[in-house]
């Protein structure tokens, strides 16, 4: 299974460098969870318009709302669209075949802007609706927002191979576990739920207790549920989502240090400095020096 998994790594790694731009997975069902520290990269949107938008919590529980949307979209096949927040982007359908087919998530292919009365609008929706400053917005939409779209056809030819391995890695899975359809819906419901808080929430000082009383369950449930779906503890799995963010905003923003410890839930500098140091091999700051 990890053989799998690496080549869908290193084919997620090679379109990223094909298209410049984001490539995300997002699952109805667990796909990548059992792997989700190697998979954390391709969870969240990193160009720094939808960093900047995501910043605003409710606008993050739109984003979540908004994908659940497209479940029925979905049925019919890839496309183009605009989301709540202006953004253009190819959504591509992960489906399983057996023992009938449904659809279990998509692949996302964003960072993108069309000119249009329509984005227009949802920039200024946006921006009423959260208290936003519109040339501010509006300003960051144009300069991390590519005009260049990919011709669909390439799109597809290039992501079918990583739909099917997505695919072939679900139904491997499905074998593997034997978990009753019933059995496995019910854990997948409350994992997706929980790795939703914390990713709307790692920015926080945020305790598996927390988790507890967000989902009444109890300590030894939720600790034995994430362990054996993500292979990570709790407290990891935090550390590689602020780590994550860590770094597009070392690269993306000229932030200092501190700024960023604080802004992606760190206590304190030093201790950020040491954990990003242990995960990377390098301090933050050499992590700047080096990719910007």
């Amino acid at each position: 299974m990890q053989n799998l998994v690496n080549h869908i790594l290193a084919y997620l790694e090679y379109l990223e460098s094909v298209f410049q731009r984001n490539i995300t997975i997002h699952e109805f069902q667990k796909i990548t969870s059992p792997y989700l520290a190697q998979f954390l990269p391709y969870r969240v949107h990193s160009n720094p318009y939808c960093i900047y938008l995501k910043s605003h919590p409710e606008i993050w529980d739109d984003c979540i709302i908004n994908q659940q949307k497209l479940f029925s979209l979905l049925e019919n096949g890839p496309f183009w669209g605009v989301c709540h927040c202006g953004v253009t982007e190819y959504v591509y359908p992960l489906k399983q075949s057996l023992p009938e087919e449904k659809v279990i998530g998509f692949i996302s292919v964003s960072g993108y802007r069309t000119c249009t009365e329509t984005t227009a609008g949802k920039l200024r929706h946006i921006c009423e609706k959260y208290d936003l400053n519109y040339e501010s917005v509006h300003s960051l939409f144009k300069m991390h927002l590519s005009a260049d779209l990919p011709d669909t056809t390439l799109l597809d030819t290039l992501l079918y191979p990583l739909s099917s391995m997505l695919e072939t890695l679900y139904q491997k899975e499905c074998l593997l576990y034997g978990e009753s359809p019933a059995q496995a819906q019910d854990a997948d419901y409350v994992l997706n739920h929980i790795l939703i808080f914390i990713e709307k929430n790692f920015h926080r000082q945020i305790s598996i207790e927390d988790i507890c009383a967000a989902f009444h369950c109890s300590r030894s449930y939720v600790s034995h549920t994430f362990k054996s779906s993500t292979g990570c503890n709790f407290r990891e799995y935090i550390n590689l989502l602020r780590i994550e963010e860590a770094k597009k905003l070392l690269v993306n923003t000229s932030f200092s240090i501190t700024e960023i410890s604080m802004k992606t839930g760190f206590s304190n500098s030093n201790y950020f400095s040491l954990v990003f140091q242990r995960m990377n091999g390098i301090s933050p700051k050499e992590y700047r020096k080096k990719y910007t």
